[in-house]
Protein backbone atom coordinates (compact mmCIF):
# COMPACT_ATOMS: atom_id res chain seq x y z
CA UNK A 1 0.00 0.00 0.00
CA UNK A 2 1.45 3.37 -1.02
CA UNK A 3 0.18 6.87 -0.35
CA UNK A 4 -0.03 9.62 -2.93
CA UNK A 5 2.06 11.91 -0.70
CA UNK A 6 4.86 9.49 0.21
CA UNK A 7 3.87 9.25 3.88
CA UNK A 8 4.65 5.72 5.01
CA UNK A 9 4.18 5.39 8.77
CA UNK A 10 4.22 6.78 12.28
CA UNK A 11 7.92 6.60 13.11
CA UNK A 12 8.01 7.87 16.69
CA UNK A 13 6.25 9.92 19.34
CA UNK A 14 7.15 12.51 21.97
CA UNK A 15 5.66 12.45 25.48
CA UNK A 16 5.93 15.23 28.05
CA UNK A 17 6.02 14.13 31.69
CA UNK A 18 6.94 15.70 35.05
CA UNK A 19 8.83 12.68 36.45
CA UNK A 20 11.29 11.99 33.66
CA UNK A 21 13.40 9.57 35.66
CA UNK A 22 10.46 7.31 36.59
CA UNK A 23 9.29 7.29 32.97
CA UNK A 24 12.74 6.28 31.73
CA UNK A 25 12.86 3.35 34.16
CA UNK A 26 9.38 2.27 33.06
CA UNK A 27 10.18 2.21 29.35
CA UNK A 28 13.51 0.49 29.89
CA UNK A 29 11.55 -2.21 31.72
CA UNK A 30 9.15 -2.19 28.77
CA UNK A 31 12.01 -3.21 26.49
CA UNK A 32 13.30 0.04 24.98
CA UNK A 33 16.94 1.18 25.07
CA UNK A 34 18.32 4.68 25.64
CA UNK A 35 20.05 5.99 22.53
CA UNK A 36 20.62 9.61 23.65
CA UNK A 37 19.79 11.85 26.59
CA UNK A 38 20.32 15.21 28.22
CA UNK A 39 19.00 16.70 31.44
CA UNK A 40 15.47 17.25 30.08
CA UNK A 41 15.09 14.69 27.27
CA UNK A 42 15.63 10.97 26.85
CA UNK A 43 15.37 9.15 23.50
CA UNK A 44 14.66 5.41 23.43
CA UNK A 45 14.99 3.02 20.51
CA UNK A 46 13.62 -0.40 19.73
CA UNK A 47 15.35 -3.26 17.95
CA UNK A 48 14.48 -2.03 14.45
CA UNK A 49 16.28 0.53 12.29
CA UNK A 50 14.43 3.66 13.52
CA UNK A 51 16.85 5.92 15.39
CA UNK A 52 14.36 6.22 18.26
CA UNK A 53 10.72 5.32 18.84
CA UNK A 54 9.89 7.30 21.96
CA UNK A 55 11.21 10.63 23.23
CA UNK A 56 10.48 11.59 26.84
CA UNK A 57 10.61 15.31 27.62
CA UNK A 58 10.51 16.88 31.08
CA UNK A 59 7.31 18.95 31.36
CA UNK A 60 5.33 20.40 34.25
CA UNK A 61 2.26 18.32 33.35
CA UNK A 62 1.68 15.22 31.20
CA UNK A 63 1.02 16.20 27.60
CA UNK A 64 1.27 14.68 24.16
CA UNK A 65 3.94 16.74 22.41
CA UNK A 66 4.16 15.36 18.87
CA UNK A 67 3.85 12.42 16.49
CA UNK A 68 6.58 12.11 13.86
CA UNK A 69 5.20 10.80 10.57
CA UNK A 70 7.79 9.52 8.08
CA UNK A 71 7.78 10.42 4.41
CA UNK A 72 9.94 8.85 1.74
CA UNK A 73 11.93 11.81 0.35
CA UNK A 74 12.84 15.43 1.03
CA UNK A 75 11.17 16.41 -2.24
CA UNK A 76 7.90 14.83 -1.08
CA UNK A 77 8.21 16.59 2.27
CA UNK A 78 8.59 19.94 0.50
CA UNK A 79 5.66 19.17 -1.80
CA UNK A 80 3.43 18.22 1.14
CA UNK A 81 4.44 21.36 3.01
CA UNK A 82 3.45 23.50 0.01
CA UNK A 83 0.15 21.66 -0.34
CA UNK A 84 -0.71 22.15 3.35
CA UNK A 85 0.10 25.85 3.17
CA UNK A 86 -2.04 26.20 0.06
CA UNK A 87 -4.85 24.35 1.86
CA UNK A 88 -4.83 27.00 4.57
CA UNK A 89 -2.95 25.20 7.36
CA UNK A 90 -1.66 28.11 9.44
CA UNK A 91 0.09 26.33 12.34
CA UNK A 92 3.05 25.06 10.34
CA UNK A 93 6.82 25.59 10.40
CA UNK A 94 9.19 25.97 7.48
CA UNK A 95 10.99 22.77 6.42
CA UNK A 96 14.49 22.39 7.76
CA UNK A 97 17.02 20.18 9.55
CA UNK A 98 15.88 18.29 12.65
CA UNK A 99 17.80 18.74 15.90
CA UNK A 100 16.89 15.29 17.28
CA UNK A 101 19.41 12.46 17.60
CA UNK A 102 19.68 10.89 14.16
CA UNK A 103 19.14 14.23 12.43
CA UNK A 104 16.89 14.38 9.42
CA UNK A 105 14.75 16.92 7.64
CA UNK A 106 11.12 17.93 8.02
CA UNK A 107 8.52 20.34 9.29
CA UNK A 108 5.99 20.61 12.12
CA UNK A 109 2.28 21.34 11.83
CA UNK A 110 -1.08 21.00 13.53
CA UNK A 111 -4.10 19.70 11.69
CA UNK A 112 -6.66 22.52 11.32
CA UNK A 113 -9.57 20.58 12.81
CA UNK A 114 -8.40 19.53 16.27
CA UNK A 115 -4.84 20.93 16.42
CA UNK A 116 -3.11 17.59 16.84
CA UNK A 117 0.69 18.05 16.79
CA UNK A 118 2.71 16.35 14.05
CA UNK A 119 6.04 16.53 12.29
CA UNK A 120 6.73 15.15 8.83
CA UNK A 121 10.27 13.69 8.83
CA UNK A 122 12.68 12.14 6.34
CA UNK A 123 16.41 11.39 5.90
CA UNK A 124 16.80 10.28 9.52
CA UNK A 125 19.86 8.17 10.30
CA UNK A 126 18.92 4.51 10.78
CA UNK A 127 20.57 1.92 13.00
CA UNK A 128 22.41 -0.98 11.37
CA UNK A 129 22.31 -3.27 14.44
CA UNK A 130 18.75 -4.53 14.10
CA UNK A 131 16.84 -7.74 14.69
CA UNK A 132 13.86 -9.32 16.41
CA UNK A 133 14.26 -10.41 20.02
CA UNK A 134 11.68 -11.95 22.35
CA UNK A 135 9.78 -9.40 24.46
CA UNK A 136 11.51 -6.45 22.76
CA UNK A 137 9.77 -3.68 20.84
CA UNK A 138 10.80 -3.43 17.22
CA UNK A 139 8.76 -0.44 15.98
CA UNK A 140 5.77 1.82 16.49
CA UNK A 141 2.73 -0.13 15.33
CA UNK A 142 0.09 2.61 15.49
CA UNK A 143 -1.15 5.67 17.29
CA UNK A 144 -4.74 6.35 18.34
CA UNK A 145 -6.33 9.70 19.15
CA UNK A 146 -9.68 10.54 20.71
CA UNK A 147 -11.77 12.69 18.40
CA UNK A 148 -15.26 14.21 18.21
CA UNK A 149 -14.89 14.04 14.41
CA UNK A 150 -13.32 10.66 13.73
CA UNK A 151 -13.96 10.93 9.98
CA UNK A 152 -12.20 14.27 9.48
CA UNK A 153 -11.20 14.13 5.77
CA UNK A 154 -7.97 16.07 6.33
CA UNK A 155 -5.81 12.98 6.80
CA UNK A 156 -7.11 11.32 3.64
CA UNK A 157 -7.42 14.37 1.40
CA UNK A 158 -4.14 16.09 2.30
CA UNK A 159 -1.82 13.55 3.96
CA UNK A 160 -2.71 10.60 1.73
CA UNK A 161 -3.91 8.09 4.32
CA UNK A 162 -6.64 5.63 3.33
CA UNK A 163 -9.60 4.56 5.42
CA UNK A 164 -9.03 0.81 5.86
CA UNK A 165 -11.83 -0.05 8.32
CA UNK A 166 -14.53 1.56 10.45
CA UNK A 167 -15.93 -0.07 13.57
CA UNK A 168 -18.73 1.38 15.68
CA UNK A 169 -16.27 3.50 17.62
CA UNK A 170 -13.01 3.74 15.63
CA UNK A 171 -11.90 4.84 12.15
CA UNK A 172 -8.64 3.17 11.06
CA UNK A 173 -6.24 4.85 8.61
CA UNK A 174 -3.66 3.01 6.50
CA UNK A 175 -0.44 4.20 4.84
CA UNK A 176 1.64 1.00 4.42
CA UNK A 177 1.25 -2.78 4.55
CA UNK A 178 0.22 -2.71 8.23
CA UNK A 179 -3.54 -2.63 8.69
CA UNK A 180 -3.40 0.86 10.22
CA UNK A 181 -0.91 3.42 11.47
CA UNK A 182 -3.38 6.02 12.77
CA UNK A 183 -6.84 5.61 14.23
CA UNK A 184 -9.47 7.92 15.71
CA UNK A 185 -11.69 6.85 18.59
CA UNK A 186 -15.07 8.54 18.89
CA UNK A 187 -15.05 10.89 21.88
CA UNK A 188 -16.51 14.17 23.11
CA UNK A 189 -13.04 15.76 23.11
CA UNK A 190 -9.74 15.59 21.26
CA UNK A 191 -6.74 14.03 23.05
CA UNK A 192 -4.21 11.21 23.08
CA UNK A 193 -5.68 7.71 23.44
CA UNK A 194 -2.83 5.20 23.17
CA UNK A 195 0.44 4.21 21.53
CA UNK A 196 0.96 0.65 20.28
CA UNK A 197 4.49 -0.79 20.18
CA UNK A 198 5.05 -3.96 18.19
CA UNK A 199 6.89 -7.03 19.48
CA UNK A 200 7.79 -10.05 17.31
CA UNK A 201 5.00 -12.52 18.15
CA UNK A 202 2.22 -13.60 20.47
CA UNK A 203 4.69 -15.30 22.83
CA UNK A 204 6.47 -11.96 23.22
CA UNK A 205 3.20 -10.22 24.07
CA UNK A 206 2.53 -12.84 26.73
CA UNK A 207 6.02 -12.93 28.25
CA UNK A 208 6.54 -9.15 28.12
CA UNK A 209 3.17 -8.71 29.82
CA UNK A 210 4.17 -11.19 32.50
CA UNK A 211 7.42 -9.31 33.16
CA UNK A 212 5.57 -6.02 33.60
CA UNK A 213 3.12 -7.66 36.00
CA UNK A 214 6.03 -9.16 37.94
CA UNK A 215 7.42 -5.63 38.31
CA UNK A 216 4.15 -4.54 39.91
CA UNK A 217 2.36 -3.03 36.91
CA UNK A 218 -1.39 -3.56 36.52
CA UNK A 219 -2.79 -4.72 33.17
CA UNK A 220 -5.19 -2.14 31.77
CA UNK A 221 -6.77 -4.47 29.25
CA UNK A 222 -5.74 -7.84 27.88
CA UNK A 223 -4.44 -10.14 26.80
CA UNK A 224 -6.80 -10.23 23.81
CA UNK A 225 -7.17 -10.16 20.03
CA UNK A 226 -8.87 -7.27 18.26
CA UNK A 227 -11.40 -7.52 15.44
CA UNK A 228 -10.13 -4.93 12.93
CA UNK A 229 -6.40 -5.55 12.42
CA UNK A 230 -6.65 -9.01 14.07
CA UNK A 231 -3.71 -8.10 16.31
CA UNK A 232 -2.93 -9.53 19.74
CA UNK A 233 -2.78 -6.85 22.43
CA UNK A 234 -2.18 -5.99 26.05
CA UNK A 235 -2.52 -2.44 27.40
CA UNK A 236 -0.88 -0.75 30.38
CA UNK A 237 -1.30 2.74 31.86
CA UNK A 238 2.22 4.13 31.98
CA UNK A 239 3.72 7.10 33.82
CA UNK A 240 1.77 10.31 33.38
CA UNK A 241 -1.36 8.41 32.36
CA UNK A 242 -0.06 7.54 28.87
CA UNK A 243 -1.62 4.27 27.69
CA UNK A 244 0.81 1.98 25.87
CA UNK A 245 0.10 -1.32 24.18
CA UNK A 246 2.13 -4.40 23.42
CA UNK A 247 0.96 -5.76 20.08
CA UNK A 248 1.87 -8.50 17.60
CA UNK A 249 0.48 -10.29 14.54
CA UNK A 250 -0.68 -7.03 12.95
CA UNK A 251 -2.73 -7.88 9.86
CA UNK A 252 -0.94 -7.16 6.60
CA UNK A 253 -3.04 -5.62 3.81
CA UNK A 254 -2.76 -4.62 0.16
CA UNK A 255 -4.97 -3.02 -2.47
CA UNK A 256 -7.25 -6.08 -2.50
CA UNK A 257 -8.28 -5.65 1.15
CA UNK A 258 -12.04 -5.22 1.57
CA UNK A 259 -12.71 -2.14 3.68
CA UNK A 260 -15.04 -2.99 6.55
CA UNK A 261 -17.81 -0.96 8.13
CA UNK A 262 -19.44 -0.88 11.58
CA UNK A 263 -21.79 -3.74 10.74
CA UNK A 264 -18.88 -6.04 9.85
CA UNK A 265 -17.51 -6.25 13.40
CA UNK A 266 -19.57 -8.07 16.00
CA UNK A 267 -18.63 -9.72 19.30
CA UNK A 268 -20.87 -11.72 21.64
CA UNK A 269 -22.55 -9.67 24.39
CA UNK A 270 -20.09 -8.57 27.05
CA UNK A 271 -17.02 -8.89 24.83
CA UNK A 272 -14.76 -6.16 23.46
CA UNK A 273 -12.46 -8.43 21.43
CA UNK A 274 -12.37 -11.87 19.81
CA UNK A 275 -11.24 -13.81 22.89
CA UNK A 276 -13.26 -12.07 25.59
CA UNK A 277 -10.79 -12.87 28.38
CA UNK A 278 -10.84 -9.38 29.89
CA UNK A 279 -12.38 -5.92 29.67
CA UNK A 280 -10.69 -2.53 30.10
CA UNK A 281 -10.21 -1.71 33.77
CA UNK A 282 -11.77 1.45 35.26
CA UNK A 283 -8.26 2.89 35.61
CA UNK A 284 -7.61 2.45 31.90
CA UNK A 285 -10.99 3.84 30.91
CA UNK A 286 -10.38 6.96 33.00
CA UNK A 287 -6.89 7.39 31.49
CA UNK A 288 -8.01 7.07 27.86
CA UNK A 289 -8.91 10.75 27.51
CA UNK A 290 -6.73 12.28 30.23
CA UNK A 291 -3.61 13.33 28.28
CA UNK A 292 -4.05 16.61 26.33
CA UNK A 293 -2.07 17.95 23.40
CA UNK A 294 0.68 20.50 24.02
CA UNK A 295 -0.17 24.08 23.06
CA UNK A 296 3.05 25.00 21.28
CA UNK A 297 4.08 23.93 17.79
CA UNK A 298 6.76 21.30 18.25
CA UNK A 299 10.27 22.54 17.36
CA UNK A 300 12.49 21.09 14.67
Amino acid sequence: MQTKTGINGVARVHFGLPDLEAAVRYYEDWGLTIVARDVNRVYLRGTGPDHFLLALHRCAEPQFLCADISIETREQADALHAALCQAGVTEISSPGPLSDPGGGYGFAFRDPGERRPFRVITEVENHANTGDYPDRTRKVAHLVFNSPNRDDPFFVDYLGFKVIDRSKTITFLNCNSDHHSLAFYVSVGSSFNHLALEVPDIDSVMSATAKMVERGEEIGWGVGRHGPCNNVFCYFVGPGGFIVEYTAEVEQVDETYKVGGPNDWHFPPGRRDQWGLALPTPRMRSAEARVPFADALFPL
